[in-house]
Order: C-alpha cells, then structure tokens, then sequence
C-alpha cells in the first residue's frame, strides 16, 4: 500500500499541473513566511499564526520533494548501436584523411621539379588519381598498385628517376584505401535517417524536460533565498521575540489560572445539576410505577365490571329458577288431589306454567 502511495506522489510530482501547483505553494508559503516575519517584527496581531501556516507549508513541500524522482541520464549508443560504430567510422575517416593529405604533401613537396616524363595528376569524385610516370612504366617501372578509392580507379606508379619512392607509394594507397573504406561506412550511415529522427525528437522531450527541470530549480532557489532571508530577520530579531514570548508566557498563566476557577465553577454547577437531574429520575420512575398502576388498574376495572355483570346475569337467572321451583312447590300444595286447602284467592288467581 506504502509503494502504491510512493508511485501516486511520484508521478503528481512528475505531472505539468503538480509541479506547477508545487510552485504555487512554494511561492505562497514563502510570501507568508515573510509576512508574518513582518508581522513578527512590527509586534502586530497574528505573526504566530501566519508563520506557523507558511512554514507548515514550506515543511509539507520539502517532506513531498523528498518523493521526486532524480532525472535519468540514458545511454542511448546502447540503445543505437550504429551510432557508436558511425562514431568510429568518423573518426577513421578523419584519421584517414589526414594521412593521405601527409603523403600528397610529401609527394608534391619531393616532385618540386618534375622532369618532362614524370606526371602528377589528382582528380576527385568518380575520376582516376594517377602518381609517377606512367610514361615509362613498361620500360623502367618499378612499382605499381592499383586499388579503390571513391567511384573511380587509384594508380600509383613510378620509374627509377621518378621523385616518389615505393614506400611513399604504398603508404599513399593504404591511406586512401582505408579513407574510401572509411567514406563507404559513412555513406551507410543514410540508413539511421529514421533513427536518428527520432533521437532528434526524443532529444527535444529531453530538453524541454530539462526547461522545465531549470524552471523548478530557480524556483526552489528563490525559494531558499526568501526563506534564508526569513530565518535571518527571525534570528536578527530573536530578542523581541524572547520578550514577546515572555509576556505571552504570563499572560497565558493567567488564563491558565481562569480556566482554573471556571473549571472549579464548572465542576460544582455539574454536580449540583447531576443532583437534580437524580431527583428528576426518580420522580419520573414514580410517576411511571403511577402510570403503570392505572394501567393495570384498568385493565382489571373492565375485567371486573365484565365478571360483575355475568354475575349479575347469574343472580337473575338462579332468582328466577327459584322463584319458577318455588312457585311450582306452591301450586302443588293448594290443588285438592293432594288433599291440601284451597287458597282463598285461587278463584281470582289463575296459577301461571312454570318454564
């Protein structure tokens, strides 16, 4: 997880916008460094505060410097190899070139005074370079070599009253021999065209990275400056803000010690509430057992007037079966089956059926 973080600040800090943010924040804090030093040293409110949040700025921007990547610095004859061999190719042309101009110049400088039958003649591009007399060489040559140099033939020969000798000869042909080996691997060297169009291009990248990079460095460099300049005003005015700060001291003291008696005043006021605030509870439990009570109460009211009307319903009910046994017993007694007397209204009365 730590490395994931790491990559994401890496690559914020690589981005155009987090580097341009990066500047800001630099620029920021140090502006407010430097005001709150001048609020520090005119003795005017908030001097603390505008240094503490310029300097946290400043100590949160170098804490995420520390992430930056360092530029890479690339090889890139490893990555093109053929730049290292037309590296070399050059430098044997070169080196082969200066030899050759070694041995014309010797050559001419021992043939100041060429006889009638020897010839110097030198012709470039695709034509022929012809050294000695050519004259006589079937007759008196002693030497003769014949080799490639650019388009066009080499012939380098001489007689025995020639100027040129065989060694200045042979010499003269290795040199342009290992200058047209040394032409031919430059004219491969048309191939890396593309190649060396994109190093070009990548080159450009590389450059602006570098722009940029210069950009940052003055940045932080005039970023330093302002902030050496606040450290030394800060240290220059270490004096006031000893005093400053004693006083701040006291004063703070002093509102140590009211926070103190708040405290004390706060803590007795707690107690007295936490107090009342038992007694409520308890008055709210007592009324809620109340409450409760007459809820239950009720509830057993209605039972009870329920039951109480069956009961009721029963008492009327049983009154009326004994008043139908009673009535029946009665009846039985007055009729004159049984023998018993007849009652003296049983004429007026007619005996109701019991149910």
């Amino acid at each position: 997880m730590s490395k994931i973080n790491r990559n994401k600040i890496e690559q914020f800090l690589q981005w155009e916008g987090g580097q341009r943010l990066f500047n800001f924040a630099y620029s920021i804090g140090a502006a407010v460094v430097i005001l709150g030093a001048l609020f520090k040293i005119l003795h005017l409110q908030g001097g603390n505060t505008l240094l503490m949040v310029g300097m946290g700025t400043e100590v949160l921007m170098f804490i995420l410097t520390a992430f930056d990547r360092p530029p890479r610095e690339y090889k890139w004859e490893e990555v093109f190899p053929a730049l290292r061999h037309a590296e070399a190719a050059a430098e044997e042309a070169l080196e082969a070139e200066a030899e050759a101009e070694d041995a014309l110049e010797r050559a001419l400088a021992e043939d100041d005074t060429p006889s009638a039958g020897s010839h110097t003649h030198v012709q470039g591009g695709g034509g022929t370079l012809v050294i000695g007399n050519l004259g006589s060489v079937g007759a008196g040559a002693t030497a003769g070599t014949t080799g490639a140099a650019a388009s066009g033939p080499i012939v380098v020969g001489g007689s025995a009253d020639s100027p040129v000798s065989a060694d200045d000869a042979a010499m003269l042909s290795e040199a342009i021999h290992r200058m047209s080996e040394a032409t031919e691997a430059m004219t491969q060297m048309a191939d890396l065209t593309a190649a060396t169009r994109d190093y070009m291009m990548q080159m450009a990248t590389i450059s602006q990275e570098l722009h940029r990079l210069g950009e940052t460095t003055r940045s932080l460099n005039a970023v330093s400056e302002v902030l050496l300049d606040s450290y030394r005003a800060i240290t220059e005015n270490s004096e006031n803000i000893t005093r400053s700060s004693s006083g701040y001291v006291k004063e703070m003291e002093a509102l140590n010690n009211n926070v103190s008696g708040l405290n004390t005043i706060y803590e007795i006021q707690l107690r007295s509430v936490s107090g009342q605030l038992d007694s409520i509870d308890r008055v709210n439990r007592g009324i809620k057992d109340i409450r409760d009570m007459y809820e239950k109460s009720a509830g057993t009211s209605a039972r009870y007037m329920e039951e109480t009307e069956k009961m009721a319903r029963y008492m009327q009910q049983l009154n009326q079966v004994y008043e139908n046994m009673i009535h029946a017993m009665t009846v039985n007694m007055y009729r004159p089956g049984f023998g018993g007397p007849v009652p003296p209204q049983a004429d007026a009365q007619t005996p109701s059926n019991p149910q």
